[in-house]
């Protein structure tokens, strides 16, 4: 289900995203996890900054986790790695109208740093699930879910999980810009640096169907992209599940990390702009609350990410970043 957005405010939303993308890729030379981890912080920030001037309301929250869940399954083409990340960004929409969730998105995104465009995944275990989605295991390190199986037979996958290819420099000389559906590139600020970020569809023998990562952003913003979840029935293992064991997992994760992040010495959750990291409601949505409700758990800056995750091949962890899309009927 799209909103309803004119075209001033489109424009709203690509300048708030494309200044939220260049602040939080600024530096290109920090690790994947760490780039994910400034977006999570920057794009609440930039977005809830932002008034639209209809009666549509947007606001913004984002968590990150550290190492969870990883997924393995008997079909993988290669012997290692055993296990693989079910992603690094998972991001939620969800449409209230009038104080009625009418409908819920989410798109799984992969992150990986390209130097030029075209790339070629390097994980061929990672490539062959984002590909064909066979029956899998989560594996240790997953929390809860550890040792539970899941298998989706849904139809477009393609929409549902993508990769992320996060440029460089040399990605700006070598890049295919691309035009947005309703509007050049040109009258976007930051162009052409924040331009140099890509998804793209896991299929093969090459992954293809190129979009600005900027563009994908907007367009899911505004209920164009990504795919449609629901509450899982009971006993069902496919998509619907496998997104709220994300939800679940990722809202209750607590990490050495985020007692870092924090400088305490409890363990604690790590939120980021007006994310307050638990549910109001599982058969609804994750709580987008004011930040005087939730300052003990959110933290406006993004967190250092231990260059000893990227060494020691546990560097990663699923973070989301929640959009609520608030409109009236009529």
């Amino acid at each position: 289900m799209k909103s309803h957005f004119s075209f001033e405010e489109k424009m709203r939303l690509a300048n708030a995203t494309a200044d939220a993308l260049y602040d939080a890729f600024a530096n290109l030379k920090l690790s994947e996890p760490q780039l994910i981890a400034n977006l999570v912080s920057e794009f609440p920030k930039h977005l809830n900054a932002i008034r639209l001037s209809g009666t549509t309301k947007i606001k913004a929250g984002g968590v990150f986790v550290h190492a969870r869940p990883f997924v393995t399954c008997s079909s993988f083409p290669k012997p290692s790695p055993k296990s693989v990340e079910i992603g690094d960004l998972l991001l939620i929409r969800t449409l209230v109208v009038s104080g009625k969730v009418e409908e819920r998105r989410a798109l799984l995104l992969q992150a990986k740093k390209a130097d030029r465009i075209p790339v070629t995944p390097d994980n061929q275990n990672q490539w062959h699930l984002y590909e064909r989605w066979p029956r899998f295991t989560y594996a240790s390190r997953s929390g809860s879910l550890t040792g539970k199986s899941r298998c989706i037979k849904a139809p477009d996958m393609y929409d549902a999980a993508k990769y992320l290819l996060i440029g460089s420099e040399h990605t700006l000389l070598n890049g295919p810009y691309m035009y947005w559906r309703d509007w050049p590139l040109y009258l976007i600020a930051h162009w052409p640096e924040v331009f140099i970020h890509y998804t793209a569809q896991p299929t093969k023998p090459e992954i293809s169907r190129y979009k600005t990562f900027a563009d994908e952003l907007v367009e899911f913003l505004v209920g164009n992209a990504g795919k449609v979840f629901d509450t899982p029935k009971p006993r069902t293992r496919g998509w619907n599940q496998v997104i709220y064991d994300l939800l679940n997992e990722t809202a209750k994760a607590k990490t050495i990390f985020m007692e870092r992040a924090v400088g305490s010495k409890a363990k604690s959750t790590r939120g980021s702009g007006v994310f307050f990291c638990k549910f109001a409601n599982q058969a609804d949505y994750l709580l987008v609350a004011d930040t005087e409700d939730s300052e003990g758990d959110n933290f406006n800056i993004p967190p250092e990410v231990p260059i000893e995750w990227s060494e020691d091949g546990d560097g990663g962890g699923i973070s989301i970043l929640e959009f609520i899309v608030e409109q009236a009927e009529g």
